[in-house]
């Protein structure tokens, strides 16, 4: 489905505007109010709006880094002032990778926004406009999901905006934004498909709705719905665990069995590539084309956190005696001696300088059995939590022993957050995970991060930027 993210001409009527800047365009100027009539046009408005998922912020040095920095999993670069900042928790709000994170986030949901206002006016296939429509409430759903996770209340806005008073909007609380993120997901997971033919692969499906509505269940300590949910997407018996770990991080096989939903990169057409290859990469070894940045390296802390047996830590992070297409691993290239393994993908004919065309997964069907066995285990459920775990674990060339299902409900909490820093590490889970624990606050500072705050560190700062155009959004505690 790497065709969804070549949307040129849908792209550039997705931006917004004044409708008196409009109104003087040309005729053949391609703008919302003379776009939307035919279901080629509802089609590439949709392409469209997976777009911004790509963009950094979101995609590539966006999730995966806040999930791997905050929480001391992976340390920046010493040369990236802006990602050190957020890793150390000193960061201010005119901080670059916070406002483009808040601005690709608000741009997906600018362009689901205009695809739920325009197309069902459409006259088109029915089946056809509601995918195109479920397709853009899922979209929707996971921008807001995402931006309440990183900055708390922010602004719900459901309709396109193109008056400039219509973008003096002020934030809205938080469980609002969740009211409408759960229904637009239960839009979706009623209006989308299974599955999708060759082409369509890698588009918003069923079941991905289902898994975000599980997740964001879990997210709200909604136990029993969470643990339903997932357990829907269980019995549907669309997903399944590859037998070798690393399939998930091949180019060969991605989008494939594990993945529920991924964002899709395509390199060689002109900025629609994923460039962590070669950020990723150890600095200066030759891994790249571009020879390796070195960004993301894993902590010590999170290299020890994995079990003697675990094969997981080799196939997440490169160490001493590690070779990798022929060139021998050097810890001196990170500041650590580690360097992160899953999303580098050396050398290969389609891939260019900082322009490769893997993907960045946001589920998998691993992180959802993970979920079904924590919201079983919160609702008092620990024997049954067990076997969920123990499928992760039981995985063909993980193969760790099982968990007891004698296990008391504590004691399997404790071996849930472990399975998941081990199964879905340096994938940008972990920040995320210990905020909505609860266990933020001590466990960083048990590992010297003397900069996080009490009461303040566990959301970014409102974009100064954003407050200075907009001056209806008030600033987070602390900022």
């Amino acid at each position: 489905m790497k065709r969804i993210l070549l949307a040129a001409t849908a792209a550039l009527l997705l931006t917004g505007c004044e409708k008196e800047f409009l109104e003087k365009e040309p005729l053949s100027v391609v703008t919302p109010d003379n776009f939307y009539k035919t279901s080629n046009d509802a089609v590439r408005a949709i392409n469209a709006a997976y777009k911004p998922l790509t963009l950094q912020g979101v995609g590539q040095f966006g999730l995966d880094r806040y999930g791997n920095y905050m929480s001391g999993d992976a340390q920046s670069a010493n040369d990236d002032a802006n990602w050190s900042q957020i890793q150390e928790f000193t960061v201010t709000s005119d901080n670059q990778n916070v406002r483009n994170s808040w601005n690709a986030f608000y741009q997906g949901i600018f362009r689901a926004n205009l695809v739920l206002d325009r197309v069902p006016a459409i006259a088109m296939d029915e089946g056809l406009k509601q995918r195109i429509l479920g397709e853009a409430a899922f979209l929707r759903a996971i921008n807001y999901h995402y931006l309440v996770l990183l900055f708390g209340d922010v602004p719900l806005i459901t309709k396109p905006q193109f008056d400039v008073k219509e973008f003096l909007v002020s934030r809205t609380p938080t469980e609002q934004v969740y009211q409408q993120i759960i229904s637009d997901l239960k839009i979706a997971e009623t209006s989308l498909p299974r599955t999708y033919a060759a082409a369509d692969v890698g588009r918003a499906t069923q079941g991905a709705a289902k898994a975000f509505l599980a997740k964001v269940y879990l997210y709200r300590k909604q136990w029993p719905e969470a643990a339903a949910k997932a357990k829907e997407v269980i019995d549907a018996n669309t997903y399944s665990l590859f037998d070798r770990y690393f399939d998930n991080f091949e180019l060969a096989t991605e989008n494939g069995k594990e993945s529920i939903f991924e964002i899709q990169y395509a390199s060689f057409l002109g900025g629609l590539g994923n460039a962590t290859n070669n950020y990723d990469a150890p600095r200066g070894l030759g891994f790249t084309l571009d020879g390796g940045y070195g960004y993301g390296s894993p902590t010590k802390n999170f290299v020890n956190s994995f079990a003697p047996n675990d094969p997981r830590l080799s196939y997440s992070v490169f160490r001493a005696g590690d070779v990798f297409q022929g060139i021998a691993y050097n810890p001196a290239a990170s500041p650590t001696g580690y360097s992160p393994r899953k999303y580098v993908v050396g050398k290969g004919a389609n891939i260019g300088k900082s322009d490769d065309p893997k993907n960045f997964i946001l589920m998998r069907y691993a992180d959802l059995l993970l979920m079904y066995a924590e919201a079983l285990n919160e609702a008092g459920k620990p024997s049954e939590a067990a076997a969920p775990v123990n499928q992760v674990r039981a995985r063909a060339d993980v193969k760790l022993a099982p968990l007891a299902t004698t296990l008391s409900q504590s004691q399997m909490r404790q071996a849930i957050k472990d399975e998941r820093r081990a199964e879905l590490g340096l994938e940008g889970h972990r920040w995320f995970d210990l905020v909505r624990w609860g266990d933020a606050a001590t466990y960083l500072k048990s590992i010297g991060k003397t900069g996080y705050r009490d009461g303040v560190s566990d959301r970014l700062p409102i974009p100064q930027a954003e407050r200075d155009i907009n001056p209806n959004l008030t600033q987070n505690n602390g900022y």
